[in-house]
């Protein structure tokens, strides 16, 4: 209303008649809301005189003359409302770019799209004004009055019912962006796509990008969950992998029709969750499933083999004490211990892994420990030139020693395997307020990524004569020890795993979440 008041204003009387109408109702205003911030009011002044002053320099120089109506000035009168219009937009974006710096654009393209219709009322609303203030200023103005109260009342309950409706919009918009679920909407028949907070994040693209890639007009990698949002079949509860930049996720991805609301199928709703710690807690539960069922069958088995193997090697090493030598070479007695002795430490890990025993707790330095591991090492592989780089914080921890130096010797046993004739080993620490982490880190060929993900599982190996269990031993000796060993990384040019063990193994500080 004020706009269509200012500019018959201008189209009657000119622009200082318009300037001094804006300055008294602009006191007035600041005398009721006197509560608001000066610079505002000033601001709002400003704006409105500005923007006054663009359209009468648009309305003269396009030809127009300051009196009555008249439908010469016809042309006149559109250019001079498009030029407030402008004006109002190229001011409000300034405004929203010095505010925030951003979204300016996109403010002024919703301005200009959302907000010419109101203008075009605006002018109407002017023109009526200036015909009646031409014809009978005092009884035009009680009369443009009285429509515009009748309006406005109208108005007011159409606004308040799109209100409703909007809020209702924002809310329901809130609820979805603010639930953990990836939700992508298409109805096929205006062709437009929505995403929700989660989706976004996850996806790291917009509407438009998604689009494309559904409609495999842009294939970007993830070529599984692409052609999953892309069917036309409608599926349920599909685990789906998907990479990014920083990680890999284990997603589980449904789809549902799109319903109108009557009922008609015009689209898909494709949603998604995250289940990439489920799918590794399951992993966990399956691994543990595993172990105690081959606890359960070693512990049978080994008993078994054990009997009558010892009967067997007993023959076998009073043969080799009885033979000489042409005949212990002659019927392999050598051989037969050597390999007699290897499936006597095999049914040792299998009853390792049925039962590790309890944690003898002392308090321990790892230093210690290597001073007696390296000699070991090196007497066990005296045609290897290996070179130990040891840097350790003498801290103590509440371990059990013999298993420590179990897990200790069996990784650097493998790392020297892995490394050949020459190379490096270093052993170094770190510590922060409740952990002590260890690495181990060698020179080595690498462990073959298909074997990675998977190397704690029992039986896994990638030597001809190993065993597969070390490294599931070396997990749950950690693992009793309220800590965790990781595969730290793994190339052609070494292998590092790290062991996380707590300092201190008092209630509630220190122990690993599982």
């Amino acid at each position: 209303m004020d706009s269509a008041i200012y500019l018959a204003i201008i189209f009657i009387y000119g622009i200082d008649m318009a300037l001094t109408i804006l300055f008294f109702s602009s006191v007035v205003d600041a005398v009721i809301r006197h509560k608001t911030a000066l610079w505002k009011h000033l601001f709002n002044f400003s704006t409105y005189a500005l923007t006054i002053a663009v359209a009468y320099f648009a309305y003269t120089r396009s030809g127009g003359t300051v009196g009555l109506f008249d439908l010469a000035n016809t042309h006149s009168y559109f250019i001079t409302l498009l030029s407030y219009f402008l004006c109002n937009v190229l001011l409000v974006g300034l405004y929203f770019l010095i505010a925030t710096g951003d979204r300016t654009f996109s403010i002024a393209k919703s301005l200009i799209k959302d907000g010419y219709s109101t203008y075009l009322v605006t002018l109407a609303l002017a023109l009526i004004l200036t015909i009646l203030l031409g014809a009978s200023p005092i009884p035009g103005l009680v009369i443009f009055t009285c429509v515009i109260v009748s309006l406005s009342l109208g108005f007011r309950e159409y606004k308040f019912l799109v209100d409703n409706v909007t809020n209702d919009k924002i809310y329901r918009e809130q609820i979805l962006n603010s639930l953990p679920i990836g939700i992508i909407t298409l109805d096929q028949y205006k062709e437009s796509l929505t995403l929700n907070t989660f989706a976004k994040k996850l996806l790291n693209m917009d509407e438009r990008e998604v689009y494309k890639a559904i409609k495999k007009q842009k294939q970007p990698t993830n070529h599984s969950f692409w052609e999953f949002l892309a069917s036309e079949e409608i599926n349920t509860n599909v685990k789906l992998p998907f990479l990014d930049d920083q990680q890999s996720y284990q997603l589980l991805a449904s789809q549902a029709k799109l319903l109108n609301h009557q009922e008609d199928h015009i689209g898909k709703i494709l949603y998604f969750i995250d289940i990439t710690d489920v799918d590794y807690l399951q992993k966990r539960i399956h691994q543990s499933e595993k172990l105690a069922l081959l606890g359960e069958l070693s512990a049978g088995a080994a008993h078994e083999i054990r009997n009558p193997l010892t009967v067997i090697k007993g023959f076998i090493t009073l043969a080799n004490e009885e033979l000489n030598e042409a005949d212990r070479e002659k019927y392999h007695i050598a051989l037969l211990l050597k390999e007699f002795d290897r499936i006597n430490s095999i049914i040792e890990e299998m009853l390792l892994i049925a039962k590790p025993g309890a944690p003898m707790i002392t308090e321990t330095y790892l230093q210690d420990l290597l001073e007696e591991i390296v000699p070991l090492v090196k007497e066990s592989a005296p045609s290897q030139d290996l070179t130990f780089m040891i840097d350790l914080d003498r801290t103590p921890l509440h371990v059990d020693a013999k298993q420590i130096t179990q897990v200790i010797y069996n990784l650097i046993r493998n790392s020297s395997e892995a490394i050949g004739h020459t190379g490096t080993i270093r052993i170094y620490s770190e510590v922060d307020s409740h952990f002590y982490h260890l690495y181990i880190e060698d020179t080595g060929s690498g462990i073959p990524e298909n074997l990675q993900k998977n190397i704690f599982d029992p039986f896994l190996t990638a030597k001809e004569t190993g065993t597969g269990l070390g490294l599931t031993i070396v997990q749950r000796i950690i693992e009793n020890h309220q800590g965790e060993i990781k595969l730290h990384s793994s190339s052609e040019n070494g292998t590092t795993f790290v062991i996380t063990l707590p300092l201190s193994r008092d209630t509630g500080t220190g122990t690993l979440s599982q």
